[in-house]
């Protein structure tokens, strides 16, 4: 059963260059379908978790211009989150995966905020990737571990895969299905640990021109495939 999905929502660029519009427009295209999308997934009630790659870690490395169009965005949308119902309507909690230290104090300031908000909420996980790099990611993990153990905190016979999660950003539910628009082929740094068993699907689309059909086709698709998990 699919009860976990996630997204690398990929080819705004690529999609303002084809279409003549600007970085703005096309990334403000970009974050609106991905609020579509999570209505979307209401129709398909056994999925309660949903992971969205917004910004990787290396895309921190782009022009300046460039971050101060995302970041204002970003913000813009943040803030209507707690002036929109409808998170709490559908008891959404919203995490924030990444090197979250690493963004403006004013974004940082409210992400936290989102985060306190919605944490009261059970019924369904959005995980926002922000500031992500899924090695970095375990080389936190690492640190984190070494540090407990020198403090006493952990004995290493007690790290498993399982265990090993709850050191990683969030821990919440391996994704069964991973979705990459714009025709790429590669998780370029997603959920490095998370994935190792997710089932991958491509669609050739950009991510501002993903629909509604196409997320039944990546849904319909995963229903018939056969997991083995290395069985």
């Amino acid at each position: 059963m699919l009860t976990s999905i996630a997204f690398i929502p990929d080819g705004n660029r690529r999609y303002a260059k084809l279409n003549g519009l600007s970085l703005y427009q096309a990334y403000r295209l970009g974050v609106k379908k991905a609020w579509l999308t999570m209505r979307w997934l209401e129709e398909y009630p056994s999925i309660k978790t949903g992971t969205f790659y917004a910004l990787s870690l290396k895309n921190l490395q782009r022009h300046k211009n460039e971050l101060k169009l995302l970041f204002r965005i970003f913000e813009k949308e943040f803030e209507r989150i707690k002036k929109n119902r409808y998170f709490k309507d559908h008891e959404i909690r919203i995490k924030f995966i990444g090197r979250i230290d690493l963004l403006g104090r004013r974004i940082q300031e409210k992400i936290k905020a989102i985060e306190s908000y919605t944490e009261q909420f059970g019924k369904k996980l959005i995980n926002i990737a922000l500031g992500y790099d899924g090695q970095r990611e375990i080389v936190d993990a690492a640190i984190k571990i070494a540090q407990d153990y020198k403090e006493g905190k952990l004995r290493l016979s007690e790290l498993d895969e399982n265990s090993f999660k709850s050191y990683l950003y969030n821990n919440f539910p391996e994704p069964d299905l991973i979705i990459r628009t714009s025709g790429e082929q590669r998780l370029s740094g997603f959920l490095t640990y998370m994935s190792a068993y997710s089932e991958l699907y491509f669609c050739r689309k950009f991510w501002p021109e993903f629909g509604k059909e196409d997320l039944k086709q990546a849904i319909e698709e995963f229903g018939r495939r056969k997991r083995r998990f290395g069985r």
